[in-house]
């Protein structure tokens, strides 16, 4: 059951690639309150801004080898330099090595050193990222990343990226797939950042 509920996500992420492409911006899917305390608490990696520093916090379901995740994560790169802070929320399915990356970033003494090399090394070409798996996982890390899994699962959600973002009134909205880089400014309550990487611009 386990294999089959991951092949389901898999196939909703790989679904999403088609549509990913920055869409028009929909309405803000809110979440229930309760929800909150599911990712808030999740395993994830934390990177960005930290201490009296943050000033917008981001939720990012995520899987190693997901290349909207990568691009994703390049965009928001120089609003963690403005005070955002991201919650990277690792899952593996969608290939066979993504368990494997997955627990290497639990594993790592600095998670987000690695998350930065998996990210500056993925590879475009073979949609994978920039690290090695783990021969084994450790059967901790299976069990936090099937939590996420079951999590992201719970909160009705079907690829990979997801991001949960804070919106009007304190309440918390998704996002599947890369937003407009127009939407990021309103999406974070930060102020538009440049975003120079060539391969982003036409998703402005």
């Amino acid at each position: 059951m386990r294999k089959f509920t991951r092949m389901l996500i898999a196939a909703g992420a790989l679904g999403m690639a088609a549509s990913a492409m920055a869409a028009d911006s929909p309405e803000p899917a809110w979440l229930p309150a309760t929800a909150a305390a599911g990712f808030q608490n999740a395993t994830a990696i934390v990177e960005g801004a930290s201490g009296s520093n943050v000033k917008s916090t981001l939720y990012v379901f995520m899987d190693p080898n997901c290349i909207y995740c990568h691009l994703v994560w390049k965009a928001l790169q120089p609003y963690e330099a403005a005070g955002l802070q991201v919650h990277w929320i690792p899952m593996g399915f969608l290939k066979a090595d993504s368990e494997g990356k997955a627990a290497a970033l639990l594993e790592a003494k600095d998670g987000a050193a690695l998350l930065k090399e998996l990210e500056t090394h993925y590879s475009e070409k073979d949609e994978s990222g920039g690290i090695a798996p783990l021969a084994h996982v450790p059967p901790a890390d299976h069990a936090k990343l099937d939590n996420n899994i079951k999590l992201f699962q719970d909160l009705g959600f079907d690829g990979t990226p997801t991001l949960i973002y804070q919106g009007s009134g304190g309440r918390w909205a998704d996002v599947s797939g890369l937003p407009k880089l127009s939407d990021l400014p309103g999406m974070l309550n930060l102020p538009a950042q440049p975003i120079t990487d060539p391969e982003l611009q036409r998703y402005r």
